[in-house]
């Protein structure tokens, strides 16, 4: 295999992965330069839905009243919903993935 031109590149893989990939570049010429990695665990499923909607909502640049008076509920309740400490209704599940550009199974 003729080498042209070198490309430097940054990825990120389940580490169960490393062996095999690393295998990979090696078999077509090039080389890897681990760094301490930063291990960040998966995210508990049940805190899912409120880091998803505080990060849309601040994606959005809409405060907790703003979004709260867009699908009618108290100020109270999108923090609460931010929290994971109030399930979110499946009614407003839909209305906050049209506002925020997104889709309700973020919400779930």
């Amino acid at each position: 295999m003729e080498s042209t031109a070198a490309v430097q590149a940054s990825i990120t893989l389940p580490r169960n992965c490393l062996e095999i990939v690393s295998a990979l570049i090696e078999k077509l010429g090039g080389t890897i330069q681990l760094e301490d990695a930063i291990v960040v665990p998966p995210m508990p499923e049940h805190e899912r839905p409120g880091k998803m909607l505080r990060g849309l909502r601040l994606r959005a640049e809409l405060t907790q009243a703003q979004l709260a008076k867009a699908i009618g509920v108290p100020q109270s309740h999108i923090s609460a919903y931010e929290k994971n400490t109030r399930r979110i209704p499946e009614e407003k599940t839909r209305m906050l993935a049209e506002i925020l550009r997104s889709v309700p199974e973020n919400f779930h």
